[in-house]
This record gives C-alpha cells, sequence and structure tokens, in this order.
C-alpha cells in the first residue's frame, strides 16, 4: 500500500489495524511486550514498596515511580538531532548534562536521540513501522498538521492511561494537549512552548517617520496596542521619499498566510474551532473572521503593505524587511535567524494587535510527541517515567532560564524576550486553531487569492465553505 509523504491519505482497513496492534502489544490481551529498542531486560513488577527487588517503587503524589529502569534506553525519534557531539559548554549546558547523568544512574536508564528522517517522512515512517510491529524508537516527534490520520486510525498510545505522569503540571504545554485530546483520551504531549508569528519592526524608519521605537512595546504592556494604533503607524511609514508617485517605503510585507492568519486571532476569530462534543467545526463563516479578514485586506487596498513580486519565492518579505523596504513585516519568531545577523538597524518585535473583538494574539503550531499504540501499558509507564524525568527543569534554573537563552542572542533588544515571546507562551495569548487536524486543508486555500485583492473575503468563503465543509464532516467521522 502507498502512502503519501505529506498527508497520510491512505485508507487503513479496522482489521489490520486491530491485527497488527494485537501481534505488538497494544492489545489488551496481551500481558507482556519485548521493547523495540531491546529493553527487555527492564522489567518491574508491582511490590516495590514492600521491599522487593522488582524496581518499582510506591506512587509519589499520586504517581506510580521506579527505583530501577533495569538498564532501558528510551529512544526519541525526530527530524533534527545532530549525530556531532555537541561541544558548546555553557553553564547552563553543563548543568543540564550533569542533572541527567543523575537520573541516569539513580534510575539506571539511559536517553538516546535519533534523527530518523526527513520531517515529510516522518509520519510514512512512523504508520509503516507501527503497522508492522517494529517501532524503531519510544517517543515520536511529528510535524502538527501529519497527526490527524494516524490518530484516528488508533496508531497513538492513550497518555491518559499513564500512571507515571501528571499530565495537569504546568510543563507540559495546554495546547498540544487540549489538540491531541480525543474520544476522552491523551494522544500526544510536549513540554515544548514556542512563540509563534509576530511583528518585527524596524527601529530607524519608525525612528525617521516619528514613531518612538519603544512605543509599540509601552502599547503592548498597557494593553493599548490595537488594530487602530497599528493603522496610524502604518499611515505614517508608507512613504514617498523621492516624491515620483512611487512608494519607496511600505509600512509592511508579510506571508499572507501568516497575516490574515493573525488578523483572524486577533478578533477573536479561528479558520476551525471545535465544540463541546469535540467535533471540529468550520469557523470562517463567523462575523468576526469576515471583519478581520475585510480589515486585514483594507491595509492592502491602501496601499501600506508591499505587493508580492512576481516571480518572488514565498519568503521574499524576510529580505524586504532586512533591507528596509519595509517597515515592518508579520512572520514567524523563528525567521528571525534569516535576517538578524545581517541586518544593518536594529530591530523590535511585538504581539499582533489587537482587533475591536479580540486580543493581542498569536497562533500555536507545536511539534507533536506521540507514543505508538503497539506497547504494552507498562512498558509505556518506564518509559514516560524515565521521559518526565529527562524533561524537567534544570535544578537551580527556572522555566524562563531554560527558554530565554535560546532568544536572547537573536534579538536587537532584551524587551522582545522578557516581554513579548514571554506573553506568547501565555495561554491568554495562544489562540488554539485546530485547522491543521482537518486533512488536505491549508490556510492559503483562503489566503493566498484574497491578499492577492484576487477575491474578496465573502467571494472565497463562498468558493472554499463546500469544499471545507466537506473535509471537515470527513475528519469528524
Amino acid at each position: 500500500m502507498k502512502l503519501s509523504k505529506k498527508v497520510l491519505s491512505m485508507a487503513l482497513s479496522t482489521a489490520l489495524i486491530a491485527s497488527t496492534l494485537a501481534g505488538c502489544g497494544g492489545s489488551d490481551d496481551v500481558t507482556t511486550s519485548p521493547s523495540p529498542s531491546d529493553n527487555s531486560n527492564a522489567e518491574a513488577t508491582e511490590g516495590a514498596a514492600e521491599g522487593d527487588e522488582s524496581g518499582e517503587a510506591a506512587s509519589t503524589e499520586g504517581k506510580q515511580t521506579y527505583d530501577d529502569l533495569g538498564g532501558m534506553t528510551v529512544k526519541i525519534g525526530d527530524w533534527y538531532s545532530s549525530d556531532e557531539e555537541d561541544t558548546s559548554s555553557t553553564q547552563y549546558a553543563e548543568d543540564t548534562a550533569a542533572y541527567r547523568q543523575q537520573i541516569y544512574d539513580k534510575y539506571n536508564f539511559t536517553v538516546e536521540r535519533n534523527n530518523l528522517c526527513a520531517w515529510v517522512d516522518m509520519p510514512e515512517k512512523f504508520t509503516n513501522e507501527v503497522m508492522t510491529g517494529n517501532p524503531s524508537v519510544d517517543i515520536w516527534y511529528l510535524y502538527q498538521d501529519t497527526v490527524n490520520q494516524p490518530l484516528k486510525n488508533n496508531l497513538f498510545y492513550d497518555l491518559s492511561k499513564v500512571k507515571t505522569v501528571d499530565f495537569s503540571e504546568e510543563k507540559w504545554n495546554k495546547q498540544v494537549k487540549d489538540l491531541m485530546t480525543y474520544k476522552g483520551g491523551i494522544y500526544g504531549m510536549s513540554t515544548e512552548l514556542e512563540p509563534r508569528a509576530g511583528i518585527f519592526y524596524n527601529k530607524r524608519i519608525f525612528e525617521e517617520a516619528g514613531i518612538d521605537p519603544e512605543e509599540p512595546y509601552d502599547l503592548q504592556a498597557k494593553g493599548e496596542w490595537t488594530w487602530a494604533k497599528f493603522e496610524e503607524y502604518c499611515a505614517k511609514l508608507t512613504q514617498d521619499v523621492d516624491n515620483d508617485g512611487v512608494t519607496d517605503i511600505y509600512a509592511m510585507a508579510s506571508f499572507s498566510k501568516d497575516y490574515l492568519k493573525l488578523c483572524a486571532a486577533s478578533n477573536g476569530a479561528q479558520f476551525v474551532s471545535r465544540d463541546e462534543n469535540g467535533k471540529y467545526v468550520n469557523a470562517t463563516t463567523s462575523q468576526n473572521f469576515l471583519d478581520a479578514a475585510n480589515w486585514g485586506v483594507s491595509l492592502i487596498q491602501k496601499g501600506y503593505i508591499e505587493p508580492d513580486p512576481e516571480g518572488a519565492s514565498w519568503d521574499w518579505f524576510i529580505t524586504a524587511f532586512r533591507d528596509g523596504e519595509c517597515a515592518m513585516q508579520t512572520a514567524e519568531v523563528y525567521t528571525v535567524s534569516s535576517f538578524a545577523n545581517s541586518m544593518d538597524d536594529k530591530f523590535g518585535f511585538v504581539m499582533f494587535p489587537a482587533g475591536p473583538n479580540g486580543n493581542m494574539a498569536t497562533v500555536p503550531f507545536d511539534n507533536v510527541l506521540v507514543v505508538p499504540s503497539c506497547f504494552d501499558d507498562e512498558y509505556v509507564n518506564k518509559v514516560m517515567f524515565a521521559y518526565d524525568l529527562y524533561t524537567e527543569t534544570t535544578p537551580g534554573y527556572t522555566t524562563d532560564d531554560t527558554w530565554k537563552s535560546t532568544y536572547y542572542g537573536q534579538f536587537s533588544d532584551t524587551r522582545a524576550v522578557d516581554e513579548t515571546l514571554t506573553m506568547m507562551r501565555d495561554d491568554k495569548y495562544r489562540i488554539l486553531d485546530y485547522q491543521s487536524m482537518i486533512t488536505d486543508t491549508d490556510y492559503g486555500d483562503f489566503t493566498y487569492s484574497v491578499y492577492a485583492l484576487a477575491k474578496t473575503p465573502s467571494e472565497q468563503l463562498e468558493e472554499m465553505t463546500p469544499v471545507w465543509d466537506k473535509k471537515i464532516a470527513d475528519a469528524n467521522s
């Protein structure tokens, strides 16, 4: 059976899944299963609290614990881990390595990270290996928009059954938990929480236009960073420097999917929502969504936003911002690595401004970590006990110490990290959109033609709504 590498659109038969999972140790009547990582020596049985030698300890604060994991190696698979030894030597890195060695020695286990394949190939590799009952690693990284099909096909272990982890603890990513909650179970997790899209701005161009470059931060801090203020900035920043009737500096250049997605989120709207019964809903039909799209288009029509150059690559706006062609860009945080070191001007970074019916907002899109459903319960409890320890904050540091250290060197000022990125990690400003859970849909289905002014928002919605409704119904079936 041939698999699509991007969307896993194959139809898996129920009978095949059931028989495969039974052979892999995932069915209820299987009592034990050797680890695919050759960890069969890591057995533990109940009763260690009474002092036996099985390795299992008494529950602590409601969580089952182990004294000895029997030398097991917990394998984590992703698409970016390097085989080369990390030669960085920060105090945090050294202390983290020391902490992990301490827990390895105390509980008799190790964690091994593996670069399995390119990210586009991970869904196919995961599905093939679980279907054949031979997963090569214990915990898999999957891109958020590739999890829906294997979730529906019962290929993920229900982590709500795990007794060694409390997923209500602060370190677990709430949006990933919500996204992967399905039919009463929890089928994915993450301790990572990545700041996402916002607005980068050129401080020199702001100052030359008579705008205090610290003002966006101040307005953000006071909760006064709004669409109205943003549009006021756009009018000042769009400039015909030599008075020849041609715009020399635009207020902004952006990727259509980033820009219109945040217009919606900041006005209390989503592309896809989920109702109280866990069913996905086409949310593009709401008035908040239409108002947001119309406002976003109005800034394009007023000439504030630089048009996409003919034949340009999708990320042309990054270079345009770096080179001072525009004063702002709506972009994902990760793009900072593409321009920060080669940009002469200082830049700031703030949340997308609040619309009249919403709040300053960003849209999370996080990697999802999953465990194959074919592992037996005892083995998964051990894997998750080890992973829970592995992902604890390094003693002597706070959670902020851990993530902020990654970003300080990438930004021109500390306010971007201490204020904006901190807000982006706050659930209050993270608007979860379930579009990624709908197979064969994309934000571009709406944004490409609308951003190019080829169709009005209403026209594009009229065309795409029946198509999306059908795909959403399929996702709910």
